[in-house]
This record gives C-alpha cells, sequence and structure tokens, in this order.
C-alpha cells in the first residue's frame, strides 16, 4: 500500500511540475500577445491619424477643383492645372481607399488578439486552480496518510 502511495505521489508531484511549466509558458504567451495587442493599437491611432490628415487634404483639393470649376466669366477648360487637381484628387482617394483596408486589417488583428488575450488569461486561470487543488489541496491531504512504520503495524 505504501508502494502505490508513493507511485500516486511522485505521479502528483510530476503532474504539478507539467502544470507549472504549462501555465509560466501561458503566461509569457499573454505577455507577447499583450505587446502585440499594444502595438496594434499604436498602429490603429497612427492610421486613423493618417486617414484624418488624407480626408483634410481631399476636402482641399476637391474644394480646389469646384471653385476651379465655379469661376464665373472663364470657359470651363481643360489645361495642365486642372489634369494636375484631377489626379491628385484621384491619388488621395486611392490612398484613403488603401489606407481604410490597412485601418480594418489592423482592427481584424486587434480582435482576433482580444479573443486570444480572453482565451489565455482563462486558461491561466484554469490552470492555477488546478495547481491550488493539486499542490495545495491534494498533496497536503496526502501528507496525512500513515506512515509506512504505522502500515506495517509498528506504530
Amino acid at each position: 500500500m505504501r508502494q502505490q502511495a508513493t507511485e500516486v505521489d511522485l505521479a502528483l508531484t510530476d503532474n504539478v511540475n507539467v502544470t507549472e511549466q504549462v501555465c509560466q509558458a501561458l503566461e509569457k504567451e499573454l505577455v507577447n500577445c499583450l505587446n502585440q495587442l499594444s502595438d496594434t493599437e499604436k498602429l490603429i491611432e497612427e492610421l486613423r491619424g493618417a486617414n484624418r490628415g488624407l480626408e483634410e487634404a481631399m476636402k482641399v483639393a476637391q474644394t480646389r477643383l469646384d471653385i476651379r470649376h465655379e469661376r464665373r466669366n472663364v470657359e470651363n477648360c481643360r489645361d495642365i492645372p486642372q489634369y494636375g487637381l484631377i489626379e491628385e484628387v484621384k491619388i488621395i482617394g486611392e490612398n484613403l481607399t488603401s489606407m481604410a483596408g490597412q485601418l480594418r486589417q489592423a482592427e481584424e488583428t486587434q480582435a482576433g488578439l482580444v479573443k486570444s488575450r480572453g482565451d489565455l488569461e482563462r486558461e491561466i486561470m484554469v490552470k492555477r486552480k488546478t495547481l491550488y487543488i493539486d499542490r495545495d489541496r491534494g498533496q497536503l491531504l496526502r501528507s496525512f496518510y500513515p506512515s509506512a512504520e504505522a502500515l506495517s503495524g509498528h506504530v
């Protein structure tokens, strides 16, 4: 019986050690996830700021183009400045579309990282509860098992 108790103690100790290692690995992964999340949030803010700047530039270019169309007593003609304004609006529009795609992708990445963070936090909590039960409760209760002398009848 004592041999079985010893084998169970060894197995429980091994299980506790493995669980501690997994818990530490999950905590490192959580730190990496939080760092990536922080970087992604900074990128999103930068993209939003750049997007606002491009929107303002687009408004200026479109206003200049509209004003050029509404000149009184001047014939609307397609000259080099007109082509330049049209090209500027086109380039800014393409940049806005590209930046909107990057922003959408960054927000999707952020959502995935938030989900991963929640999963990691839940998993760490489960591992800590497991450690509490196995190490603090289980091993404590097993320490009250009778000794080899008591089991052999020599009290």
